[in-house]
């Protein structure tokens, strides 16, 4: 029987030049090969049955990085000589990003510095890699060719990116799947647009909260399989449609602890932030308004077949097209996501 041999030759190619672009032609070519058979592995990471979505940063300079990120914390653990301790470095590593931690390798001619970083600042402001990667500083020392970074995220166990500081992206799908292209942070910037599309308040606070938002559904895309989430008007009331599911009393709102005092209870922040995520984690639909209200969580609606017969995918992404395809007033759209790696939000229908 003749055998059929298929790479990922394309992938393997584009992340060298990818690489070899953002170093200036300088990335050592033994660590890139050490680097490349690591890289499949970062997707489906374990650590003692724990599944984890690591976060690493490569660069040539990470005490500039860490100058340019306010309040964070960076903990050197390896310094070697050459590559060969690379695979048993990241495996010590990686487990640390159960609780966001995120990799650093800083890459010099003559020593290479494995350890991790972090920002301390609140779960309403960006994280350590959305301020470097958008570092005015490290973007000018970047086209002097005096700094280099790249960073590498697992969102699912198919789909790992690439984003650097000259704002290139690459992402490597894993899977045999054709995978919604839009970029995530251009799906939870329209999402979280029209959750808040008539919330009252200071541009500032405004801001906080919609960061705060997007924080959240950056950990639900990496840390649940799957959600549904759809935003409806302030004043929609349900007839039927989503009648299925659990309906809250008082809705949730965010805004709260940024509208009624110039202080607010970070630890409260955190948690109620958290029950967030548990509740886009149950089976079902999960319903904000737009507001920026949590109205319902584990809402299942009936899948009309006629209209989603065309739909490539399991039994949620039928669902959220049948959302989207119901006509309902007061649906403003879907946000979904697959455990592929698949996202997107899309207006309802009308």
């Amino acid at each position: 029987m003749e055998a059929v041999n298929i790479f990922y030759e394309n992938a393997k190619t584009s992340i060298s030049e990818f690489l070899k672009d953002e170093f200036h032609g300088q990335f050592p070519q033994k660590l890139k090969t050490h680097f490349l058979d690591f890289f499949y592995k970062i997707s489906s990471y374990e650590e003692e049955g724990v599944k984890l979505k690591p976060t690493l940063i490569l660069t040539n300079h990470i005490h500039e990085v860490i100058r340019a990120v306010p309040q964070s914390y960076m903990l050197t653990l390896f310094d070697d000589d050459d590559e060969t301790f690379f695979n048993a470095r990241m495996k010590s590593l990686l487990a640390f990003s159960k609780h966001d931690w995120v990799v650093f390798i800083d890459i010099k001619e003559d020593k290479f510095t494995y350890g991790i970083c972090k920002t301390l600042n609140s779960i309403k402001e960006k994280s350590f890699t959305q301020i470097a990667l958008n570092s005015d500083i490290l973007k000018v020392k970047h086209e002097k060719k005096e700094l280099s970074l790249v960073q590498l995220e697992a969102f699912s166990t198919s789909l790992i990116t690439l984003k650097s500081i000259s704002k290139k992206r690459l992402n490597i799908n894993l899977s045999l799947t054709t995978i919604n292209s839009q970029s995530f942070e251009e799906v939870i910037k329209e999402f979280v647009h029209e959750s808040f599309s008539k919330l009252r308040t200071t541009q500032k606070k405004l801001k906080e909260i919609k960061i705060l938002y997007e924080n959240i559904f950056e950990s639900a895309f990496k840390n649940i399989h799957g959600a549904i989430c759809i935003v409806v008007d302030k004043d929609y009331e349900d007839k039927g449609f989503l009648s299925d599911g659990i309906w809250l009393k008082e809705p949730i709102e965010f805004s709260k602890l940024f509208l009624q005092s110039k202080s607010y209870n970070e630890a409260k922040l955190v948690s109620i932030a958290e029950l967030f995520i548990d509740m886009l984690n149950y089976d079902g639909i999960t319903v904000v308004d737009n507001l920026g209200r949590i109205r319902a969580y584990n809402v299942f609606v009936e899948t009309n077949l006629n209209r989603v017969k065309n739909i490539v995918g399991g039994a949620r992404k039928r669902a959220a097209y049948t959302v989207i395809n119901s006509r309902k007033k007061g649906i403003i759209g879907a946000y979904f996501q697959s455990q592929d790696g698949e996202v997107f939000f899309e207006k309802a229908k009308k």
